[in-house]
């Protein structure tokens, strides 16, 4: 059993009552593990025909599925190729609760490591925006690799406070998710070290960060949009009482009931009343009330760990989409910043001397401008002719670059001026000295069916291993599937490797030599 902090416990059998005994006995259980499709790359269906593990599906998800825990599925071929997110079962409960639709604009507030902004994606269709984020810059790290590996391509990703990003997106979102910083208290069972963060900051500390988080939030849903606010904690100060507090403050707000089943519980108005008592706060009967139709998921009741979850509706009527409202979000926002260009005339020094020459390829590529941007037109037409050259379907546009990093974004460039942006959109790749180099990102964005030239490996095939540990390989050209109009001579170029005809990456493959494009820092250890 795990060692539990003695006032966690005095503070649970004091609440719990009658159910204590069976919420202890939670503790001598393993922890559940779960692995959620990644249907951006494979249906439900086509992945339990391929699956190397046995799936027991788990009730509250379209696509989550119990694994074995004694099991390493992030070292199998399939994670490298994106198939699927490995993922503790109950944390999929919020974004299923979140519904987003095909079309909707999604925001992931405080989304690291991205498994649930992996979950909304995969909803959203290609019609949709994500906008996904984290305040803390390590955290981003993390963020971006997941979106790049799940072939995430309606992203963007942001390292901002909450409160900048709604000056910027004011009631704009369909759905909002607050997946809050919180004490942690649900996952004692699965991590020793949540035990040694809940005894060192008291709940009130993040319940205070939450109310913050969650006034940011308001003013980003759009009338009509969903709000939908979980944590991994049991403090009812950071659950239940947080979420009457909240909508004490913001009235066109309400709880969107949950249905109880699965061995869902429902919210405990009784202690929020108990948390407003002891802690001084307020909120109205009618608030707290209303929490009666948020949901708990306890250890004890369900194959999982302990989490919270609150649907909030906002009244209204929710807006269309158009071009223009896309322009109106930018004036609204006051980005009124030009958007930055190389110009083909260099800085000068002096009275008017010039220290570059004007038409200087390498001036330009070299002294580009900081910060985000439109692409000049030298990119487009570079990006544009690798294309024409290596691809049968360019699906991606370039319209956006930071220095010499291009991007597809999926948002007007000039609504993220103003914000700490990691990734604008999809990562295409790098331009240097009028090359293209395309990216990993791009790779696991396209399609088969997109590429000039494919390698398409089997699983059994060691190949596939010596892929990933950035090995170089010697490939026949007869191996290769190319347009049936290309040559042996013309087959020279970049390849897209596949596996269950899903991409794992880039090689250049010239004269028989296929030279390894995997990222270093991806690479299969043993």
């Amino acid at each position: 059993m795990k060692t539990l902090p003695q006032m966690f416990i005095e503070q649970m059998q004091n609440r719990l009552g009658e159910e204590w005994e069976s919420f202890l006995h939670s503790y001598h259980i393993s922890p559940y593990a779960g692995l959620r499709v990644n249907t951006l790359k494979k249906s439900v269906e086509a992945w339990k025909e391929i699956a190397p593990m046995e799936l027991t599906p788990i009730p509250w998800t379209k696509d989550g599925f119990y694994i074995d825990p004694s099991l390493r599925p992030g070292k199998h071929p399939y994670y490298h190729a994106g198939f699927y997110y490995i993922q503790e079962p109950s944390a999929m409960a919020p974004v299923e609760l979140l519904e987003p639709q095909d079309g909707d604009y999604v925001l992931d507030l405080c989304a690291a490591p991205g498994g649930k902004s992996v979950q909304i994606a995969s909803r959203i269709g290609q019609n949709g925006v994500l906008v996904t984020n984290d305040i803390h810059p390590d955290r981003t790290k993390a963020l971006v690799r997941n979106m790049e590996l799940y072939g995430v391509t309606r992203a963007v990703v942001l390292n901002e406070d909450p409160s900048r990003i709604a000056d910027a997106f004011p009631q704009w979102f369909d759905r909002v998710l607050v997946d809050a910083p919180c004490s942690g208290e649900g996952m004692f069972r699965k991590d020793p070290d949540m035990v040694r963060a809940w005894e060192r900051e008291p709940v009130t500390a993040y319940s205070a960060m939450q109310q913050e988080i969650l006034d940011s939030a308001a003013k980003l849903v759009a009338p009509g949009g969903r709000l939908v606010y979980s944590t991994c904690t049991f403090s009812p100060e950071e659950n239940e009482a947080s979420i009457a507090r909240f909508l004490t403050k913001y009235s066109d707000f309400r709880v969107r009931a949950v249905d109880l089943k699965h061995g869902m519980e429902a919210g405990r108005p009784e202690w929020a009343r108990a948390c407003m008592e002891e802690q001084g706060w307020e909120a109205s009967d009618e608030a707290i009330e209303a929490t009666a139709g948020t949901i708990r998921l306890w250890p004890h009741r369900v194959n999982g760990e302990g989490h919270y979850v609150a649907v909030l509706e906002r009244e209204g009527e929710r807006p269309a989409r158009s071009a223009a409202s896309l322009q109106q979000l930018t004036a609204d926002a006051g980005a009124v910043r030009k958007l930055s260009h190389v110009s083909s005339r260099p800085k000068q020094k002096g009275k008017g001397k010039q220290t570059h020459k004007p038409d200087s390829r390498k001036d330009q590529m070299v002294r580009l401008p900081k910060g985000l941007r439109r692409p000049e037109r030298e990119y487009i037409d570079t990006y544009a002719g690798w294309s024409k050259q290596q691809l049968l379907n360019d699906r991606y546009e370039l319209n956006a670059c930071i220095g010499s990093y291009a991007y597809d974004c999926p948002l007007p460039v000039e609504s993220l001026l103003k914000l700490k942006v990691a990734r604008p959109g999809l990562f295409l790749g790098t331009l240097k000295n009028g090359r293209f180099e395309p990216s990993h990102a791009l790779a696991l964005a396209l399609q088969p069916s997109d590429m000039l030239r494919v390698l398409p490996l089997e699983l059994e095939q060691q190949e596939v291993i010596a892929y990933l540990r950035g090995d170089t390989l010697t490939i026949d050209p007869e191996r290769l599937c190319t347009v049936s109009d290309l040559g042996v001579k013309d087959r020279k170029g970049y390849v897209m490797i596949t596996l269950e005809n899903c991409p794992l990456g880039f090689g250049k493959w010239v004269d028989g030599i296929l030279k390894n494009e995997y990222p270093a820092a991806w690479r299969w250890t043993t």
